[in-house]
């Protein structure tokens, strides 16, 4: 079930295996090596400039892609004519970055675009949405998670991952992504920017919780929090574990109510487990409003609806137009 709390649909490379869905021209053949890739693990390069770290989970190549364009900006890429054929996941830096190398456990922010290698079309673009994607690497494709690790901020690196550990058998409905299709990416490693913590208030505007921490709580709203201005904040219980910083990955339980209607819109509680997400991709309110919190804690947060959806609610969310929501949230942990 999607999460009313995204700002934008996920990037396809998080659909498989993000719990929060935040929402996930083709290329003709091209230049560049013809041969299929060695084994995983093996240094030979083909045509990848030097430069790109070894690893025992890809081999160090391009399958047959060629990429031109500016660096930091969309790019062209052209398919080989063996690149569909690829059976093990090809790595290659083609602009080796200057900041620090990412980790396995680590949020990224990049913008990629995504091609099919049996198809030749486009799948998926960042730089079609306007802005880069931020996720944990622990929630995307395989390809992804195996083949991300190492690089360096400010770096382009081309990934081509076969079926079996992109989407194998089972592409996303409507992606145009073909069954155990061997996909393309091009992937540019963006600084993760730092979000500035906005002006709150402390108080309740209104709601009432009742209910014990660690449980789905119940949330009563008034009329004085249909009319609330300014993000509101108070802490029912407050944690004992690490502190929440800005632009964080959280895992946490929440309940979702409508601050005009006061019905339920979204809660992990009825889907049975928290959402993880980075606070970067989510409503402002949010990214406002959980630093600072403790894991342990428990939150109350009452939104104006120019800090969530303002004058466009999700379609089918039962949100109002500029409604203030309402948020009890539990932080169940934060790296």
């Amino acid at each position: 079930m999607k999460s009313r709390l995204s700002r934008s649909l996920v990037p396809l490379v998080l659909v498989l295996a993000s719990t929060l869905a935040l929402t996930a021209c083709g290329s003709t053949g091209g230049s560049g090596s013809s041969g299929a890739p060695g084994a995983a693990g093996s240094s030979s390069s083909g045509s990848c400039p030097p430069g790109t770290p070894t690893s025992t989970d890809y081999t160090v190549g391009t399958a047959g892609v060629t990429v031109s364009g500016t660096a930091g900006k969309a790019p062209q890429v052209a398919l080989g004519p063996n690149t569909a054929k690829t059976t093990v996941l090809t790595v290659c830096d083609l602009t080796v970055g200057t900041g620090a190398a990412v980790r396995a456990t680590d949020t990224v922010t990049a913008n990629y675009v995504g091609i099919g290698a049996t198809s030749g079309k486009k799948f998926d673009s960042s730089w079609d949405r306007g802005q880069p994607a931020s996720f944990p690497l622990g929630n995307v494709i395989e390809g992804w998670q195996k083949g991300i690790p190492g690089m360096k901020v400010g770096g382009r690196r081309l990934l081509v991952i076969p079926g079996a550990q992109a989407y194998g058998a089972n592409p996303p409905s409507g992606s145009g992504i073909d069954t155990d299709e061997t996909l393309v990416f091009v992937v540019d490693l963006v600084p993760t920017p730092t979000p500035t913590v906005g002006p709150h208030v402390e108080g309740t505007a209104g709601v009432t919780v009742t209910g014990a921490p660690g449980a789905a709580p119940k949330v009563t709203v008034s009329a004085e929090t249909a009319k609330v201005t300014d993000l509101t904040i108070s802490d029912i219980t407050i944690g004992t574990g690490a502190e929440v910083k800005p632009g964080a990955t959280v895992t946490a339980h929440y309940v979702g109510v409508g601050g005009i209607t006061g019905k339920t819109f979204d809660s992990s509680w009825v889907r049975g487990q928290p959402a993880q997400f980075p606070l970067s991709n989510v409503i402002r309110g949010w990214q406002d409003g959980i630093p600072g919190m403790k894991v342990g804690g428990r939150r109350l947060l009452v939104i104006p609806g120019a800090l969530a959806y303002g004058a466009n609610p999700p379609a089918g969310s039962g949100i109002e137009k500029d409604e203030p929501l309402v948020f009890v949230v539990d932080i169940v942990s934060s790296p």
